[in-house]
């Protein structure tokens, strides 16, 4: 499997449905961390405010892992709550949990300092750490800033129960709450790409049945997301949107159109009865491998909608102590995957203290499929 590619190259091929040398390999966040972390001699605590410290496990997880990618922030997705003055449990081995949210209506949007994002050390040290990405790969490698939509934003912001009662009986506050936020993830996001992002990598997991129904998903969800989505895009930048629900909104997901969507497992019996898709037909499910998996080349709406497939591995797989299950993954997903415009990654991150022994086998695994000719 002979690289003539860049990672940078061969990610951007990719995302535009080009040719490649080889199918990219994607990370996400900060999977198989502690490994990285045993090699730094630190700890989540030590690297979490440390621009450094981030740049530099960014760039040692890919020397250890080999994908084609690094992104910051890395696992948390709680910058921009922070930011805007949630109380954050900052944890030794483990990512950090919100303890206090700052809001406790939708009338309180009033009170968001619209440049708190901007003044935000939390924040500057994403920015700062991006920066030292670029400045030690170059163009060599595609580097992500990872953000959340607005809406998921909202959802860091005020505790769960009380956003759905502020979403039902004060709609109009919500509207305004979501304004304001969608312009500071804009903001978020310019300074990212400023510091020399190549793209972002924005977590959609709210746009699920799991939590809205659809007329809400598109009231409250779509068209702040849209016009996120766009920003970054009409600055020449690329959108990956992820979203790892069990009953995503795939329709919206594809009427973003960002340039790669990536997907977990969702919920197979409920697509095939939407798409005419048979998975049980297709595959013999005797490995973990396409239990519960997207048949992409079967999917149509995904394949001709000219949008890039990231995905989409079950993370579940790793640190099991099962390597035969890995190899499992990655043939079923190679074997699932349109010919261009395919990225293989996890359908989410994978855990924190998955063995680097397991990295190495999806590394492997991925290697022995092209050298095999397949």
């Amino acid at each position: 499997m002979p690289d003539e590619m860049t990672s940078n190259e061969r990610f951007i091929n990719a995302l535009e449905l080009k040719e490649v040398d080889r199918t990219p390999l994607g990370y996400l966040w900060f999977g198989a961390g502690d490994a990285v972390l045993e090699q730094m001699n630190a700890s989540m605590e030590d690297v979490y405010y440390s621009a450094k410290g981030i740049a530099r496990a960014q760039i040692l997880a890919r020397e250890m892992y080999h994908h084609d990618n690094v992104m910051s922030p890395w696992g948390c997705l709680l910058v921009e709550a922070e930011a805007f003055g949630a109380k954050i449990n900052i944890k030794k081995d483990a990512y950090p949990s919100i303890v206090r949210f700052p809001l406790k209506s939708a009338k309180e949007y009033e009170n968001i300092d619209q440049v708190a994002i901007e003044r935000s050390e939390r924040v500057q040290t994403i920015v700062e750490s991006i920066s030292l990405l670029k400045k030690e790969l170059g163009d060599e490698v595609f580097i992500s800033g990872a953000l959340l939509t607005p809406l998921m934003l909202a959802s860091q912001l005020m505790e769960g129960s009380r956003m759905f009662i502020e979403m039902m009986k004060n709609p109009d506050n919500f509207h305004a709450l979501l304004d304001v936020l969608t312009d500071s993830c804009i903001t978020f996001a310019d300074m990212m790409l400023d510091a020399g992002a190549d793209g972002a990598f924005i977590e959609n997991g709210g746009s699920t049945s799991d939590l809205f129904s659809l007329e809400m998903a598109k009231e409250f969800g779509f068209q702040y997301s849209k016009k996120l989505y766009s920003h970054i895009q009409d600055r020449g930048a690329y959108v990956i949107s992820h979203n790892c629900a069990n009953h995503a909104f795939h329709e919206l997901e594809l009427a973003l159109e960002p340039d790669a969507l990536n997907l977990f497992f969702g919920n197979v019996e409920a697509l095939g009865k939407k798409y005419g898709v048979d998975c049980v037909k297709l595959h013999n499910h005797k490995h973990i491998g396409c239990s519960e998996r997207y048949c992409f080349r079967d999917f149509k709406d995904f394949n001709d909608s000219g949008i890039c497939l990231m995905g989409n591995i079950n993370p579940y797989t790793f640190n099991s102590g099962r390597f035969d299950n890995i190899a499992a993954e990655v043939k079923s997903c190679m074997d699932a995957a349109p010919d261009k415009g395919f990225i293989l990654s996890t359908g989410c991150e994978i855990p924190l203290n998955t063995p680097q022994e397991e990295m190495e086998i999806l590394w492997e695994s991925m290697r022995s499929y092209f050298n095999q000719g397949n």
